[in-house]
């Protein structure tokens, strides 16, 4: 699968977008409920993610945000929905 991503750049573009919301998002869970953002596992790293994404889109690595997307997302997805399922 990931050959199939580093030749598509539509699939890329999509990642790279979804991380940069996922990163903004957590940047203001951060400044409004920073108890909460602590909780969450990679959550400062998906900000720093998010940063990079954006101040450096240039030259962001596919490799990277495949990786970033199987090995550590799950784990942040998991902790985010935990969080919600105590807000509900």
């Amino acid at each position: 699968m990931l050959e199939q991503f580093l030749h598509d750049e539509d699939s890329q573009a999509i990642f790279e977008r979804k991380f940069e919301i996922i990163g903004e998002a957590l940047g203001l869970l951060r400044k409004h409920a920073p108890e909460v953002f602590a909780r969450i596992r990679h959550a400062k790293g998906a900000v720093d993610f998010r940063n990079v994404i954006i101040h450096s889109y240039a030259v962001v690595d596919p490799e990277a945000v495949w990786d970033v997307a199987v090995r550590l997302l799950p784990e942040l997805l998991a902790d985010t929905q935990c969080e919600l399922e105590k807000c509900s």
